[in-house]
This record gives C-alpha cells, sequence and structure tokens, in this order.
C-alpha cells in the first residue's frame, strides 16, 4: 500500500515539475538568467503543490 501512495506522489511531482519547465523555457525564450530561472521554476512548483499539501 505505500508503494501505490508512494508512486502516486511521485507522478504529482512530475507532472507538476514538468509543467514548470515548460512554463519556465516560455519566459526565458533565449534569456541565459539562469538563477531566475531557477528561482522562478521553484515558485511554480511550490505553488502547485500547495494543492496536494493542504
Amino acid at each position: 500500500m505505500k508503494n501505490k501512495k508512494e508512486n502516486k506522489q511521485i507522478k504529482i511531482i512530475d507532472k507538476i515539475s514538468d509543467k514548470a519547465i515548460k512554463q519556465v523555457e516560455i519566459e526565458s525564450s533565449g534569456n541565459r538568467r539562469i538563477y531566475y530561472e531557477w528561482f522562478r521554476y521553484v515558485e511554480l512548483v511550490s505553488k502547485d503543490l500547495r494543492k496536494y499539501l493542504n
């Protein structure tokens, strides 16, 4: 049972992470501001994870 729950959590995290990466790629579109992109990625992931943690 625990393994099934972990798999579901991993799928959720992967989905949120992929969504955030795509959004950062759209927003950066050629810019080389790596630090900004990293913080934006973290912001997007944390925003979507709040739905599942609350």
